[in-house]
């Protein structure tokens, strides 16, 4: 009986052995059969959002560039980066200005983010091509045909989100809206006077090759 026992227990032995070896193998071989993949997260599910591929320049019409140079100002016009050491240097704003308009973010809007910086807080602004509007352009005007850069009056209506603690997920946005008056020379193209190479190469930001500047400043807020 007592053989019986010993043969039954080794023969058991013998089978969980065998059966551990075979789950270790699959494991190391799901192992191996492993990747990582990297993925580009978005900020939010809007199309126009999302990375796509290169465009011409010849290919985006005028209007549609000076929209997106006038979104580019104004999100670096009110954006605010918890703990940012100089906010009063913001070298995009400043190539997109002229430096009497520069002057009047510094001794306006800059004071604001810089207080709101130091209590690490956080804003985004959000603007669509429908919440730009002209307000003085001539009649019959023509980015493309204009000789020179007209100045124009431009009203921007644009929307603010503002978390008052950066690293606090339970922290719910406050949601602002408000009204940007500015006034810009504009001409679709490449500035003539910038050597496009030497530019990049210096690690500069491309808005500012475009030939857009901003010439004066005004706002509205709306709570």
């Amino acid at each position: 009986m007592s053989k019986t026992f010993s043969f039954l227990s080794g023969l058991s032995l013998l089978v969980i052995m065998f059966a551990a070896v075979f789950i270790v193998s699959l494991i190391y071989s799901a192992n191996n059969r492993s990747s990582i993949k990297s993925y580009i997260f978005q900020i939010n599910n809007a199309s126009t959002q999302r990375i796509g591929a290169l465009q011409d320049i010849n290919d985006i019409s005028a209007v549609d560039l000076r929209n997106k140079l006038i979104k580019k100002y104004v999100s670096e016009y009110f954006k605010v980066i918890p703990g940012e050491r100089d906010v009063q240097n913001r070298p995009i704003l400043r190539s997109l200005s002229t430096q009497a308009a520069y002057n009047q973010w510094q001794n306006g809007e800059a004071e604001t983010i810089a207080k709101m910086s130091e209590k690490n807080m956080f804003r985004r602004v959000r603007i669509t091509d429908a919440d730009i509007a002209t307000m003085n352009m001539p009649s019959g005007h023509n980015y493309k045909d204009a000789v020179q850069a007209e100045q124009i009056f431009y009203s921007i209506h644009y929307y603010t989100e503002t978390w008052t603690e950066s690293n606090n997920m339970a922290t719910e946005p406050i949601y602002e809206s408000g009204v940007l008056y500015i006034e810009a020379r504009f001409k679709p193209g490449i500035d003539e006077n910038l050597n496009v190479k030497s530019y990049l190469e210096s690690g500069r930001d491309p808005v500012g090759l475009f030939m857009f500047q901003v010439t004066n400043i005004g706002d509205k807020l709306n709570k």
